[in-house]
């Protein structure tokens, strides 16, 4: 027999525990299913074993008062029912519009809670749905179990279908599951990137689990599962989600992860495996959508939620690579697939194609109190995912200086690849520091004259030299002891004692403007001390 906590488990995985703890071990089972109506009687009966679906609204009307809800919980206590379900009310917009009825007044399960906990009742406490619906689903599954799961679960696929027809995309398509399964859920990538995190709003804990896994994406999860590749000849219709389903290719396209530490249920394992291929058909006509409309607006290529724009470049081909090499077109193809993930089309139009020798990309940037006013933190990101330099261009507004602003990124880009230490984001607007730093490099005397300006520290174990070398570097770069030692990831006495053990062996004033200027500039013409 089913007992509310399997039944939780299996329909529920969302529901909050209200009401008494109870031993899984020693609860009741629940024997059938009773709906609280607007009337009296609220209920056709109660017997021992019966599970009471009870609705917010229909609450509120039977029993208005605190006595009156007292009095439907001692009736229960004493008609001993296995426990409650407490369906929530969709909220009412309140005097503002935002959808709360507001604080001064509560809803009629806010008491309910200590009432049940002392007349010893367990009651799950679920988001607002039909009470019929729910009724027949909890039947279903008494009498049929796997029947039922398999029912909600291909409930979940159509849903995810229509989700999908609709244009929602691959992070609606994530937020659609996750409330379904009252769990955060991840939409990972081919290299195990996250392409989309969500957690639903009115569980806390899920906030904790998203970012838990967004600090270690490879971390502990509680179900990974990978998504099937999309095929070379297999198109993009949604309807075939199921056939693809029965045709999977063994290598994988991305995967769907569920978050958190609690086990995944049964409905989530049968339903993760309905929707696999879905997912994967989504990316891929996702994918499909974008490219053609790229192909027809490539004479302008901006997102529409500009301007102001910036253009983002990096290299595309990697040095060596053949260009003929079917292997290398398909990976490049797959990664630009998902770097058209990492952003909306409004905001981000990917040029080109796997052919071109650059990834080249027009972002639309918000100059005014937005989160990324120049495009370096999606700059950043992309080339974190890329594991190569990215460069980007001053903003601009109008649509015809576009190819002066990817001029000028690659001008950029070509700038900071020819220094000796790397940069992941490479700008514009900094493009003569990039050449006057590459200009030390062609001074008659500068190696010779770096290398006996750092003399002191170029002797001894080697130990020993790295640390020192790499102490000032640290301090002469980011200008503090607390930001270098953060760098180092050491405390910043430690940094402290380091720098005056270095004043002592070579004599130096780190105090000095024009001796840091000078050690500065000596550091990066003497690259490998």
């Amino acid at each position: 027999m089913t007992t509310l906590s399997e039944l939780a488990g299996a329909l529920f995985p969302g529901a909050r525990r209200v009401g008494a703890r109870i031993d899984p071990a020693s609860e009741a089972p629940i024997a059938w299913v009773r709906v609280m109506r607007a009337r009296v009687p609220a209920f056709d009966a109660l017997e021992p074993g019966d599970l009471a679906i009870v609705p917010e609204a229909t609450l509120g009307v039977v029993a208005p008062g605190r006595d009156d809800r007292r009095q439907l919980v001692e009736a229960c206590r004493s008609a001993r029912v296995a426990g409650l379900l407490l369906i929530e009310h969709e909220p009412r917009p309140g005097a503002d519009g935002s959808g709360s009825a507001g604080s001064d007044n509560p809803g009629p399960f806010e008491d309910l809670a200590s009432e049940l906990e002392a007349a010893g009742l367990p009651a799950l406490r679920v988001a607002p749905g039909d009470a019929g619906r729910l009724e027949r689903s909890i039947i279903g599954y008494l009498v049929t179990g796997g029947a039922e799961l398999e029912r909600q679960a291909a409930a979940l696929e159509n849903h995810l279908e229509r989700v999908a027809l609709e244009g929602g995309g691959p992070a609606a398509l994530v937020g659609a599951i996750a409330a379904q399964f009252g769990r955060a859920v991840a939409l990972e990538g081919r290299r195990g990137d996250p392409l989309a995190v969500h957690a639903p709003a009115e569980l806390p804990d899920s906030a904790v689990d998203a970012t838990r896994y967004q600090a270690r994406p490879r971390g502990p999860v509680a179900m990974r599962v990978p998504l099937p590749a999309a095929g070379a000849g297999a198109g993009p219709e949604l309807g075939t989600a199921r056939a693809a389903r029965a045709e999977r290719p063994a290598s994988s396209g991305g995967a769907l992860v569920l978050l958190g530490s609690r086990p995944p249920t049964d409905l989530e394992r049968i339903a993760v495996g309905r929707i696999a291929g879905l997912l994967a058909l989504e990316l891929s006509r996702d994918e499909a959508v974008r490219r053609a409309r790229d192909a027809t607006r490539r004479a302008e290529a901006l997102p529409s939620a500009g301007p102001p724009w910036v253009v983002l470049l990096a290299r595309q081909r990697i040095p060596g690579e053949a260009d003929d090499a079917a292997e290398a077109v398909e990976r490049r193809e797959a990664n630009r697939r998902e770097l058209r993930l990492l952003a909306p089309a409004r905001r981000m139009v990917l040029r080109g194609d796997a052919e071109s020798l650059e990834i080249r990309a027009v972002l639309a940037v918000d100059p005014d109190g937005g989160p990324d006013p120049a495009g370096l933190a999606a700059a950043a990101e992309i080339a974190a995912f890329l594991g190569r330099t990215v460069a980007v261009s001053r903003p601009f507004a109008v649509a015809g200086e576009r190819p002066t602003a990817e001029a000028e990124a690659r001008g950029a880009l070509e700038a900071v690849e020819a220094l000796p230490d790397a940069r992941r984001v490479a700008q514009a607007a900094l493009l003569p520091t990039y050449r006057m730093l590459g200009a030390l490099h062609h001074l008659g005397d500068g190696d010779r004259l770096a290398r006996a300006l750092l003399g002191p520290l170029l002797a001894g174990r080697a130990d020993v030299r790295a640390e020192h070398l790499a102490t000032l570097r640290a301090v002469l770069d980011r200008g503090g002891i607390g930001e270098a030692a953060t760098a180092l990831g050491v405390h910043r006495n430690t940094v402290s004692y380091r720098l005056r053990r270095i004043e002592e062996i070579s004599g130096w004033d780190l105090s000095d403007p024009d001796v840091r200027f000078a050690l500065s500039t000596a550091l990066r013409l003497v690259h490998n001390p």
